[in-house]
């Protein structure tokens, strides 16, 4: 089988690997691709180990503008809430598919028109550790 090659264009880290961008409260993304899974599944992102060992699985958000850094989701609320958005969302016929890569499988969610817009915000009022909405714009 062959072996992925690295990346050589896309914004890189000191390591080699792709970048991305955190989640933090305030950003607001256009979805264009959604990928969740465990650590492994993401080899070619610069993601530190302790991602998977907060929240057992992970997710990218990929912009619609492809020239965005995929949105690192790490945050339990966030995660369920994009679940059952992405559940949602194949009920009504998106593209899916589950993909081998790493050492793990991730679900793939592909919107390709019509693409919604986001905003994550929390009431940092509540402290470091207060839940995610995941609101529609």
């Amino acid at each position: 089988m062959p072996t992925k090659k690295k990346p050589v264009f896309g914004q890189l880290t000191l390591t080699g690997e792709m970048a991305v961008d955190w989640m933090k409260a305030g950003t607001k993304v256009t979805i264009g691709k959604v990928e969740i899974g465990p650590l492994g599944a993401f080899p070619e992102y610069n993601i530190p180990e302790w991602a998977n060992e907060r929240t057992g699985d992970i997710a990218l958000i990929h912009t619609a503008n492809k020239y965005d850094n995929p949105v690192l989701v790490t945050q339990r609320s966030i995660l369920r809430a994009l679940e059952i958005w992405c559940v949602d969302m194949e009920t009504k016929g998106a593209e899916t598919k589950v993909e081998k890569s790493g050492s793990g499988m991730k679900g793939v969610l592909l919107i390709v028109e019509n693409n919604p817009t986001f905003v994550f915000e929390r009431d940092e009022t509540k402290g470091q550790f207060a839940p995610y909405e995941m609101k529609e714009c």
